[in-house]
């Protein structure tokens, strides 16, 4: 373990010196500890120019072995020796020479290992052959050696010192120097068993792969030819069964290097004739920089920063001419798709004297905001500067445009110049995630922060592959975007980026301005567009990613994939719908800039027992993220700590806290962290809580300012167990356009599903703080009505209808608030419609006096990204909402009407805002509206799977059987799929056209539950239908649809004959042991050994029959112990305790699947199994169960899962579960999804109910009850 140690620390081969630098290192030794793992493989650098000159810098690169290419040079035997001692010498022992010999000639061995070498011997055929060399190299007859003693080459206490004192100065030679053949034929190939077999000492084998393929016939270094496979493939089976480690060259890419270095203890991974052939790109590189005509009266040619010497263009398409003329096609359509921008109106135009644009390529960003500075009198004192990794697409330039344009070549992940440093007004990037990989954004990030002036922009346009889908969904489509994706995710390319940016612009101290997202879904008109750029560069992507030379059976099959689906994709993309997402992210340099150099650690991190975050942990005194324990950075740059509650601490402060403070400082913040109760804690679950309902979710810990910022305020309030409030601005009226939008003027089934979702947030907000949660909404309709010709009444009786369906629905959160009560302290609860119609004139009239003095809502529009947001929506609206507006009397076309309309609403808009932030203060503010959320957060205010963020106002919910719900105008839904549900007497929804909605000889009515599930009830109370008359097909059908459904107000339910029989209909009983049913029933029995199914205590999420095991085989005959639910569950509610207790909970798989983190996509999840340790009534151990099951029906995925159930939580038994292949934090994600108020239903009893539920779609538990309270359920489960 002291060899271990010491080279592990950087000392490399000296821990394996001899006793003199002119003796031969330990190499066998070496070479068996690489074999064995006590080192890390051993890695060599080829000198092929045996030059003594290149041999001095060699040995100083830290190269394990620098082997010495004997054989192919023409030096002598002097060279030779001043190479081997040149190596030793100026290396200090920390790298050991190889010499490769010309032949197998006694003199040539005796020289290379006189001069201290260890040797390889080329060209072994046979066993005679490997015989004579390992004889050659050893000293003493009873080692069969032959090598001669020099008796002049002793020199007292230098080359005669001994590392083992028990033997002799030949014996300790003998062990000391390594002996390596080469095997290169196919002759070699066959006698090799027999070699090592037959001969002794030798120390591994080198597959010398050019000549083997010479002797079969072939060129190259490598080949995909079978014949030749074959052999390499024999030639390492032969290795694994005598033990003996191989070497040989190891290059490639990644995954051909990880192939090639199996068995192999030493590797070649580098060369000097390859170092000198890649200097041809520098002479590219200076033919680009020289003027075609070299005098000196020529005028200034275009000026380019020398190039860094860039090793490798990481960029992963090609650079050709067809790339170019994509990426200039690429540029027109992302502006398009930007309404016409190339940068965030928040930027100021006028201000840019100097502007980077990194990954230039061909130059077509820079080039058109030249053009648009130029058009408006601004470019002419401006300077462009592009920088890319490869100049190979830079562009040519105009003689006008030479003096202010530089192209420069740089790697962004490296540090700028001092000549660049502070300088830019903007920095852009835009598409970098072909060449990113995870971990080196803060890197980059950093580096461009540091070319910002103070107030500088750095404005990232980036787009998420993950994203870029084929919404049509064709095999070939998801093929194609699976392995980009899959491969970018095994390069450690990002493939979402824009979701961790704004994280990397905190840590350096960018201030963010905004992030607004676009996407082609938005510009249908663009889907041609759409598919040529996304296809196009795809399929260049996809070229880039055929290897050729040895590749793995896996690459060879994706090779084969890659070639079907480009030779295919002419016929193919015709049917592809793809979608692109561009996010734009815009960071501000603060004008007040800190020490550039400043390093940044984050001290909301996962924790350890010491209280030091986890990638802080010191290793020897030095953190992993660069820092030193005692908060100074390793290079002496002071260490900026942002403290959980964001406040920035340096070093120097440090400095007046002794080293115990600060311990305890930590040690009490990481306590806090890991007690669940305490308030940092319950403040963090909150905030992840308002994270998921917004709009632009991603990932839990994907915080926006608007929610991080939050963090000081929640944790206040949770310790002082003050209540929170929300304040929503919504609901204001329905839209005038009644013929094309809505359903009519009331509150529909839009409007209930929306405030009951709402009302979800504010339950769940209440767990995670166990405090008492209020959303008040606060009617804006009066501040706009009258620019819409909406009446004040219709206003008024809006607004009463949602207070209306808030009550019906036991909203208790929620609560309401009109204008007047915001402006003048009016009580909303004793307004009236007379005096709100008297006094709504005069509330607008007050609202507008709270403008600011001189606002300018076209200057506010123009810098204001999100007042532009809101502008634009307004606009879309208008269009429909005025389509039919009536003349005005003014000379105005209806678009300038529309225009000045928008603009009156953000005037208003603005006041409103004002007096909500003067009434509520203390308010968490949210907004229907697309924001940055950096002031405010931006909610989704339905549940919708996909498509447009469309409110309940603007238009009409529709809603599939399976309960999916989506938004669109009244007029484009289709009459032949879907119908129109009326409820009370008005029209309420659409519903898709379905044949189980039909039930013969009955008059009912299908309710929707929220989050999921349906209550079918007899449409009139004076409907007298018997349980006995339901055909069970149909419900049976809708349950494996939308579960659970419900029967409510039927007769006959609780007949034990017909609850029986009716179940026979549905399916095959599985019986209990206890019989046909289960009655579910407080039997009030303590024993510890009791099923909790039959106590009045909460039980934990799970599915039924868990616990029913079965033996099955795999698909190797293997046998294993799993579960066997039934599917069906059926229910009929006897008695119910009322009151608030005793729910029954019922989690969706499909609203599970929806709702997922997007780092956790269900494929992934497929993949993870778990294992369930129960104790008490069941007391079972079931090992290796998946997570996510296909649904018998359909093959959509289900979720199988037991919560874990500690023993503090139960008098009965508990249950503990484990992550059989994956990170345990999937516990707490499953656990938290399956709660969800979006996911999970809490379903009350009624006397009498009738329930069918999916026990594969659907999870369940339920709530605790009064110990002996008469709530009796019977149970029947169904095949």
């Amino acid at each position: 373990m002291a060899v271990q140690s010491e080279h592990l620390n950087g000392r490399g081969m000296a821990a394996y010196r001899g006793p003199s630098l002119q003796q031969p290192h330990r190499a066998r030794q070496a070479l068996k500890d690489a074999y064995t793992g006590v080192i890390s493989p051993l890695l060599g650098f080829y000198c092929g120019i045996t030059s003594i000159n290149v041999a001095q810098y060699v040995a100083t690169l830290g190269y394990d072995i620098v082997w010495v290419d004997w054989e192919h040079s023409s030096c002598g035997v002097e060279t030779m020796t001043s190479i081997v001692q040149t190596i030793s010498f100026f290396s200090e022992g920390m790298s050991m020479p190889f010499v490769r010999l010309p032949g197998h000639d006694h003199k040539d061995v005796a020289y290379a290992l006189d001069a201290g070498a260890s040797v390889v011997f080329p060209q072994v055929d046979t066993v005679e052959q490997a015989k004579h060399c390992i004889s050659a190299t050893k000293y003493g007859l009873k080692n069969r050696g032959t090598r001669s003693a020099p008796p002049f080459r002793l020199v007292s206490g230098v080359t005669d010192q001994k590392l083992d004192q028990k033997h002799t100065l030949h014996e300790n030679l003998n062990r000391q120097a390594a002996v390596l053949i080469q095997i290169e034929s196919e002759e070699g190939i066959n006698n090799l068993d027999d070699i090592l077999t037959q001969v002794p000492d030798i120390d591994a084998v080198w597959l010398g792969a050019m000549d083997l393929r010479v002797s079969m016939g072939f060129e190259g270094m490598w080949g995909p030819e079978s014949e030749f496979l074959a052999a390499v493939d024999k030639y390492n089976s032969i290795l694994a069964k005598h033990d003996m480690p191989g070497a040989g060259i190891v290059q490639g890419p990644p995954q051909i290097m990880t192939q090639l270095s199996k068995g192999r203890a030493f590797m070649i991974v580098a060369s000097d004739v390859q170092a000198i052939m890649g200097q041809k790109q520098a002479l590219v590189e200076a033919r680009s920089l020289m003027p075609k005509i070299n005098s000196y009266d020529q005028g200034p040619s275009t000026p380019r920063d020398e190039p860094e010497g860039i090793n490798k263009d990481v960029y992963l398409l090609p650079r050709a001419n067809e790339e170019m003329k994509r990426l200039n096609e690429q540029h027109g359509y992302i502006v398009d798709l930007c309404d016409g921008s190339i940068m965030s109106p928040i930027i100021q135009t006028d201000r840019l004297k100097m502007v980077a644009d990194i990954g230039t390529g061909s130059g077509a960003w820079l080039l058109d905001l030249e053009g648009r500075l130029r058009a408006h009198g601004g470019s002419e004192t401006t300077a462009f500067h592009g920088f890319d990794t490869s100049d190979l697409q830079f562009p040519t330039l105009s003689a006008d445009q030479e003096p202010r344009f530089k192209f420069i070549v740089h790697d962004a992940r490296k540090p700028f110049s001092q000549e660049h440093i502070g300088k830019y007004d903007l920095v852009h990037l835009r598409l970098l995630m072909w060449t990113l990989h995870v971990e080196e954004i803060d890197t980059i990030v950093a580096n461009l922060y540091s070319l910002l002036k103070p107030g500088g922009y750095l404005a990232w346009d980036e787009a998420a592959y993950v994203d870029s889908i084929d919404n049509s969904g064709t095999p070939e489509g998801v093929r194609i975007h699976d392995i980009v994706a899959d491969v970018m995710k095994k390069k450690g390319l990002c493939d979402d980026l824009p979701s961790t940016l704004r994280k990397s612009y905190d840590k350096v101290g960018l201030d963010m301005q905004h992030s607004i997202r676009y996407s082609s879904l938005q510009h249908p008109e663009l889907q041609k567009v759409t598919n040529k750029i996304i296809g196009d560069g795809t399929m260049s992507g996809l070229r880039s990613l055929i290897q050729q030379g040895p590749v793995t059976p896996e690459q060879q099959k994706l090779n084969e994939q890659i070639k079907s689906l480009i030779v295919s994709y002419h016929t193919t993309h015709q049917a592809m719908k793809w979608q692109f997402c561009l996010q734009s992210v815009v960071g501000r340099c603060p004008q007040e800039l800190p020490n550039r150099e400043l390093a940044v650690v984050v001290e909301s991190k996962p924790l350890k027992d010491n209280g030091i975050p986890i990638n802080e942990v010191p290793i020897n005194g030095v953190a992993t993220n660069g820092t030193s324990t005692s908060g100074t950075s390793t290079n002496g740059i002071p260490t900026c700590v942002i403290n959980s509650n964001g406040v920035k601490r340096t070093s120097k402060d440090d400095n007046n806290l002794n080293s115990d403070q600060i311990s305890a400082e930590k040690l009490i913040r990481a306590k806090s962290f890991s007690d669940p109760k305490s308030p940092e804690s319950m403040a963090l679950k909150a905030m992840v809580t308002l994270n998921r309902y917004r709009m632009s979710y991603r990932n839990d810990w994907d915080l926006p300012k608007s929610i991080s910022s939050l963090r000081p305020f929640l944790e206040r309030a949770i310790r002082n167990k003050e209540p929170i409030r929300l304040v929503l601005p919504a609901f204001p009226f329905k839209s005038s356009n009644r013929t094309a939008k809505v359903l009519g003027t009331d509150p529909d089934d839009a409007e209930r599903i929306s405030i009951l979702h709402l009302e979800g947030l504010c339950k769940a907000l209440e767990e995670a703080t166990k405090l008492h949660v209020e959303l008040l909404i606060t009617s804006d309709g009066v501040m706009y009505n009258d620019l819409l010709d909406i009446s004040d009444k219709e206003v008024w009786q809006y607004g009463e209808g949602i207070r209306r369906i808030a009550k019906e629905q036991g909203c208790s959160h929620i609560s309401f608030t009109r204008l007047g009560a915001i402006i003048s302290n009016d009580l909303d609860s004793v307004a009236n419609l007379d005096e709100y119609l008297r006094n709504a004139p005069e509330y607008r009239r007050q609202l507008e006096e709270l403008l600011p003095s001189g606002f300018d809502p076209v200057q506010d529009i123009k810098t204001n990204h999100d007042v532009k947001l809101t502008y634009l929506g307004y606009k879309r609206f208008l269009d429909l909402e005025m389509q039919n507006a009536s003349p005005d009397g003014s000379n105005l076309s209806l678009k300038d009407r529309k225009a000045i309309t928008a603009k009156n609403m953000i005037k208003r808009g603005k006041a409103y805002a004002e007096a909500i932030k003067k009434a509520y203060p203390d308010a968490i503010r949210l907004s229907i509206h697309e924001s940055d959320d950096v002031n405010k957060i931006s909610i989704a205010i339905l549940p919708l799977v996909s498509g447009n963020r469309m409110t309940p106002w603007h238009g009409a919910l529709v809603r599939a059987v399976n309960g999916d719900l989506t938004m669109s105008h009244a007029l484009d839904v289709s009459a032949l799929t879907y119908d129109l549900v009326f409820e009370h007497g008005k029209p309420s929804y659409f519903r898709e056209r379905s044949p189980l909605f039909s039930w013969e000889g009955m008059d009912l009515i299908f309710t929707y539950m929220y989050p999921t599930g349906i209550i079918v009830r007899p449409a009139r109370k004076d409907l007298m239908y018997s349980l006995h008359d339901v055909d069970m097909a149909k419900l049976r059908q809708l349950s494996q649809k939308c579960s659970p459904i419900v029967l409510r107000g039927f007769q006959d339910t609780r007949q034990k004959s017909v609850f029986v029989s009716k179940a026979k209909e549905m399916g095959t009983i599985l019986p209990w042991k206890e019989g046909d049913i289960m009655v579910v029933k407080d039997q009030m029995n303590d024993a510890p050994d009791s099923n909790v199914t039959t106590t009045n205590e909460a039980m934990p999420m799970h599915y039924d029959g868990m616990f029913k095991l079965v033996t099955v085989k795999d698909n190797q005959g293997r046998e294993t112990v799993t579960s066997d639910p039934p599917l069906l569950q059926y229910f009929v509610c006897h008695a119910t305790t009322g009151s608030n207790q005793g729910f029954t909970l019922f989690a969706s798989s499909r609203l599970f699947c929806r709702y997922l983190p997007k780092k956790y996509p269900i494929n992934d999840l497929r993949k993870v199994r778990w294992t369930c340790h129960s104790g008490g009534y069941f007391n079972h151990s079931v090992p290796s169960l998946p997570l996510v099951v296909p649904h018998p029906i359909d093959s959509r995925p289900c979720i199988r899962w037991h919560e874990p159930w500690p023993k503090t939580d139960t008098k009965y038994g508990k249950a503990s579960i484990t992550i059989d292949n994956g990170d345990q934090s999937i516990v707490a994600l499953v656990d938290s999804l399956l709660y969800d108020e979006r996911v999970c239903l809490r379903f009350a009893w009624e006397a009498g109910d009738i329930m069918v539920n999916d026990n594969m779609e659907m999870l369940h538990t339920r709530t605790a009850f009064q110990r002996g309270a008469f709530r009796e359920l019977w149970r029947i489960h169904l095949s």
